[in-house]
Parts: C-alpha cells; structure tokens; sequence
C-alpha cells in the first residue's frame, strides 16, 4: 500500500476514537446537566410549597384583623348609640312633671 494511504487511515482513526469518547463524554455531561436541573427543579417546588403553606396563614390573619376592626367599630358605635341615649333619658328624667 502507498504511505499516503496508511498515514490516512491513522488519521481517520485517529479523528474517529477522539470523536467517540468526546460523544460519550458529552452524553455523561448531558445526564448529569439533567440530574442537577432536576434537583434545582425538586428544591424550587419545596420552596414553592413553603411559601404556599406561609401564604395561606398570613391571608387567614388579614381576614382575622379585619374582623377584629369590624367588631371594635361595631362596638364604639354601640357605645355612642347608648350614651345618646342615657343623655336623652338623663334629660327626660330631669324635667318637671
């Protein structure tokens, strides 16, 4: 066989063992690339679900001050309606028969 032919076929080898372990090299990066954004993806969904879980109180809370401010306003306006009418009472009852 002519040299030229030989030094060839080496080279072709050469390029192709190289091109097989880069792939597989590249097939390894690529399952670990996946592994890792899984986990990243798992760990995003446990804050989520811990936000959710801190949400969801602190909601009820607002509601529960709300209440709180609705009652109290209920209360002072029960207050006045009763003071207006012991001063009417008061100024009824301080009148000559």
């Amino acid at each position: 066989m002519d040299p030229v032919v030989i030094l060839l076929i080496i080279v072709i080898s050469i390029i192709t063992t190289l091109l097989v372990v880069v792939g597989i090299h590249i097939v390894h990066l690529l399952r670990e690339a996946k592994k890792t954004v899984q986990k990243t993806n798992d760990a995003l969904d446990g804050v989520n679900h811990l936000i959710d879980n801190l949400h969801t109180p602190l909601g009820q809370r607002g509601g529960l001050v709300e209440g709180l401010k609705t009652g109290l306003n209920l209360a002072q306006a029960f207050a006045h309606f009763l003071s207006t009418h012991q001063s009417k009472n008061t100024i009824h009852d301080e009148q000559p028969k």
